[in-house]
């Protein structure tokens, strides 16, 4: 297939090398030392003991490739205007577009039975995903792939385990080209699970995030630092609690193991990908990842006092170096 990843940062290098190693033809967009280095000397990719190369395209602009088969969207939250200004030139008539990102999704409500909940006045700010994507392309996609930029063209994984990228359809059903992307995922050695009900998946992971991330970056610590910190634990617990009764409240019903939840034996000495964004000084997911939660929680009418206070918090320290 013709693929192009949007966003070539830890999970867009990461899956663009193993699909490029399937022989796929992939391409890349990029910027900055990036896109220089993958030009220059390839994509070079470390997944526990597997190490390789490969040189997908590479640009900069999405005009230098054209319409491909199907874009995976792996920016940050706050780079997806840019998305929307950028990403016309690759969709063809029938070219899909995976959101492989962190958090709700700007096209959440579509396929909901006309409830609405605002999350794309909040995630599509411009409306620029609405006009040029359009709801109907987009496949909701959850990232379990713990992976890092350590150098520009270098992206390393010390997890050796199989990574999954999780599909769905917003409407639920298991149409031909979400067979045909998680068939071509799994021959490229990637777990491409097809999720029946792909909002429930988002929101397992984003509970994950919500307790991890923004704690990461108010204390600098790793995921596994702050499990042995009984206090933050119980923080983390709270927050957990608050957004899975959100999500109750918009249906969607949340299976919680807290022992994989909070205990350190389930973790790795990851740095989050917002603490990541915050060591970088690069603009965090704090909007998809929090206030999202947020605003959910007020349109069903409950509280989430933790959260708030540590969004609060969050978003003070990132404005202050003018990242919010």
């Amino acid at each position: 297939m013709k693929i192009c990843i949007y966003g070539a940062g830890a999970i867009g290098g990461f899956l663009g090398g193993y699909l490029a190693r399937a022989g796929h033809e992939v391409s890349l967009i990029a910027r900055g030392a990036q896109l220089q280095a993958l030009r220059s000397k390839g994509l070079t990719l470390i997944h526990g003991e597997d190490k390789f190369t490969t040189y997908p395209d590479c640009a900069e602009d999405a005009r230098q490739i054209g319409p491909v088969d199907a874009v995976f969207v792996t920016v940050k939250g706050p780079a997806l205007p840019s998305v929307g200004d950028g990403i016309g030139p690759l969709l063809g008539g029938d070219t899909a577009v995976v959101f492989a990102m962190n958090g709700l999704p700007w096209w959440y409500d579509h396929g909901r039975d006309g409830q609405t909940t605002g999350a794309a006045s909040l995630l599509d700010p411009t409306g620029s995903l609405r006009r040029v994507v359009g709801p109907e392309r987009a496949i909701g996609c959850v990232v379990d792939c713990p992976a890092r930029v350590v150098e520009p063209g270098l992206v390393v994984s010390n997890r050796p385990t199989k990574a999954k990228f999780a599909i769905g359809e917003p409407d639920g059903s298991v149409s031909r080209r979400i067979l045909s992307l998680s068939r071509m995922l799994d021959e490229a050695g990637i777990d491409g699970a097809v999720a029946r009900d792909i909002r429930k998946v988002i929101w397992a992971k984003l509970v994950v995030n919500l307790s991890r991330s923004p704690l990461a970056v108010l204390t600098g610590a790793p995921e596994n630092k702050l499990s042995d910190d009984p206090d933050i634990t119980a923080m983390a617990r709270e927050m957990i609690s608050e957004a899975a009764a959100v999500a109750a409240a918009h249906g969607i019903t949340l299976e919680l193991d807290w022992p994989a939840l909070l205990e350190t034996k389930y973790r790795v000495v990851h740095r989050p990908s917002m603490l990541q964004d915050w060591d970088a000084q690069r603009p965090m997911e704090i909007d998809a990842i929090g206030t999202i939660v947020s605003r959910f929680a007020a349109e069903a009418g409950l509280e989430t006092p933790t959260i708030d206070r540590v969004l609060a918090l969050l978003k003070l320290k990132a404005r202050e170096v003018g990242l919010y």
